[in-house]
């Protein structure tokens, strides 16, 4: 459980609530509610920056925004999963990133959570196993970079690996025989950590690359917090393999990828209790596919809202929501 002293509690934890694009990040046994806008009538992004060069020395992805992407009030990036045929089930995920240094303001907390995982997209899913760094500013405006890992429906644990902004980092994770290996590694300062641990019942059946806003939960009342200002992270060298060792990228015929986008104006419940959109809207954005499918970025925005957004419309748990 990664938190700031003084501040609420950032977890990453995400249990399936619905069929396909259906997740909700917990606590425990909490799950949040929030609103979750239809792919079709999403607004498409505008054009960023180009990506950054990933930790394997592959250029990053270009800025055009990945068109018609589903919409979620604490996720941003890409996922997929199996269908009926040939690929159902996954057994390890890799992707590489450069920690962002985020911009801190003083007298305002923000979260951010960057990371790649396996499960938790089917309906009947209650397992989520990932890991990768988080990015988070105190009310201080001082910011904390750190590493982690997490095991649902267990919490997070803090990884004992210094991060700091810049540092080009791979994560992976892998389910063999019981058991799920973690991996991060530090290519900047030679960095390394590794964990296997027995779970009896993982979920194999997606595969993640997000950068998130974490939430924050008392009893079963989760609700995402800010997101920190982390301008552009790259994903590089996502990749996944399945049970049946059949490699491949994210845009992998294999399987179905869907693109997701953070918009903070989509949050609209959470454990019954109404949560007002923000006075400004913050989004994050990932870009088209590129590089054969292994690289995409995420790019950070706000603007202010000529006046306060009402709750969105119609509600239930998805992608965090």
């Amino acid at each position: 459980m990664v938190s700031v002293t003084g501040s609420p509690t950032a977890d990453r934890r995400v249990l399936p609530r619905r069929p396909a694009l259906a997740l909700a990040l917990t606590v425990a046994v909490c799950a949040l509610v929030a609103s979750t806008a239809a792919a079709a009538g999403a607004t498409t992004g505008a054009t960023g920056p180009t990506g950054a060069t990933g930790a394997t020395g592959s250029t990053g992805p270009t800025g055009t925004a990945a068109p018609n992407p589903s919409i979620s009030s604490n996720w941003a990036g890409y996922t997929i999963s199996g269908s009926s045929g040939v690929v159902r089930h996954f057994k390890h995920v890799a992707g590489s990133w450069v920690t962002p240094a985020v911009t801190c303001t003083p007298g305002r907390a923000t979260y951010s959570a960057f990371w790649v995982g396996l499960g938790g997209l089917s309906q009947s899913s209650t397992a989520l196993e990932q890991t990768g760094t988080e990015a988070d500013c105190d009310a201080g405006g001082v910011a904390h970079y750190t590493a982690w890992y997490e095991l649902v429906p267990a919490g997070p644990v803090a990884v004992k690996l210094t991060v700091n902004p810049g540092d080009a980092i791979s994560a992976a994770v892998t389910v063999r025989g019981g058991h799920v290996t973690f991996r991060l590694v530090d290519h900047t300062s030679g960095a390394t950590f590794s964990r296997r641990l027995r779970f009896r019942h993982p979920d194999t059946t997606s595969a993640e690359w997000i950068a998130e806003a974490p939430s924050t939960c008392r009893g079963r009342s989760c609700v995402p917090l800010p997101l920190s200002d982390f301008g552009t992270v790259g994903f590089t060298a996502a990749a996944v393999r399945t049970v049946r060792n059949i490699t491949g990228t994210v845009a992998d015929p294999h399987w179905s990828a869907v693109a997701v986008a953070l918009d903070e104006t989509s949050r609209a419940t959470g454990g019954g209790v109404r949560v007002l959109a923000p006075r400004s809207l913050v989004t994050a954005v990932p870009t088209v596919l590129a590089n054969a499918g292994s690289s995409f970025a995420v790019t950070w925005s706000q603007q202010a809202l000529t006046q306060p957004a009402g709750p969105g419309g119609r509600t239930f748990p998805g992608f965090g929501t």
